[in-house]
């Protein structure tokens, strides 16, 4: 049959726990797949390991490349992928059995989607391990967590092909969070769905991107979170330095002042809106003002 799905998984030297990743993905509920791999020119027994699962199942095409890094990697694999809806995976993280099944049931029940993304469940080193962050359902909620923060795991999307590519995909200079920033473009062209079930197993240790590019990812980070608030708070440049400010302080450490301005201001410019938000706005508030002190209070 022709595949209704296709796995894209980047990987480089991840011979440490790629064999479970392949096979998480080998036993899903769902069997109407192409699963393609895409070999960031890697030096250990990546290759080999790769190259035994081909030649044990047939939907998995490897494509190898020279080292240049994962946007690169992504971007080539997106290109050669098949069908329309594309479901990213990481070398080190395990696919729950029913992932792929229930992705193309939620994306099928919304004609306008362009991205289903799930809960996670984190394992591995107890040192990285922490709880997974609360859901977001809606758009309005999704437009301000991404005006601070990169909310969406990157290895548990799947996402509609042609509207990545009309969303200008991965790019080179938002390399380590270039999920973070294609997701604040391809909210312009449809809707994101949430799955709340955990469908993937994201694995934390050493030598993940996330922890051995962590101040780089910060630093580019706040330059993209500062664009979506640019974005999607209708701001200005020295409005929106401090709107990302504001949302990315602790209760208790910013003055009230700023926080009822960003409220009252600036979330109302929100492209849409929803219960969901002003619950979230509602608890925020109610939780510094809480832990205000009195100075908080001098307006």
């Amino acid at each position: 049959m022709y595949p209704i799905v296709t796995v894209l998984m980047p990987v480089w030297n991840g011979d440490r726990f790629i064999a479970e990743a392949i096979e998480s993905i080998l036993n899903q509920t769902e069997r109407n797949f192409e699963f393609l791999i895409v070999d960031d020119g890697s030096t250990d027994e990546t290759p080999e390991i790769l190259a035994g699962f081909a030649r044990r199942d047939p939907r998995i095409r490897v494509i190898r490349l020279e080292h240049g890094g994962i946007v690169a990697a992504l971007n080539h694999g997106l290109a050669e992928c098949q069908t329309e809806w594309v479901a990213r995976m990481d070398a080190d993280d395990i696919a729950h059995p029913r992932r792929l099944e229930m992705q193309l049931q939620a994306v099928g029940k919304h004609p306008r989607a362009v991205l289903c993304h799930t809960q996670v469940e984190y394992f591995g080193d107890s040192r990285f391990v922490t709880r997974s962050a609360r859901m977001v359902r809606t758009r309005a909620l999704n437009q301000l967590r991404l005006c601070h923060h990169c909310s969406i795991s990157h290895p548990t999307v799947m996402y509609r092909k042609s509207a990545v590519l009309a969303a200008g995909a991965y790019r080179p200079e938002d390399l380590h969070v270039e999920d973070y920033s294609l997701w604040g473009r391809l909210m312009d062209h449809g809707e994101f769905i949430a799955v709340s079930k955990p469908l993937l197993q994201l694995r934390l240790h050493d030598q993940s991107i996330s922890k051995k590019e962590a101040t780089v990812q910060m630093r580019l980070s706040a330059g993209i979170a500062q664009s979506h608030c640019r974005k999607f708070l209708q701001l200005g440049d020295t409005e929106a330095a401090r709107a990302l400010s504001v949302l990315r302080s602790e209760a208790g450490h910013r003055g009230l002042r700023d926080w009822f301005w960003l409220v009252t201001r600036c979330l109302p410019r929100l492209g849409s809106q929803s219960m969901e938000l002003w619950l979230w706005v509602i608890w925020n508030t109610l939780t510094r003002l809480g832990n205000a002190e009195k100075r908080d209070f001098e307006f």
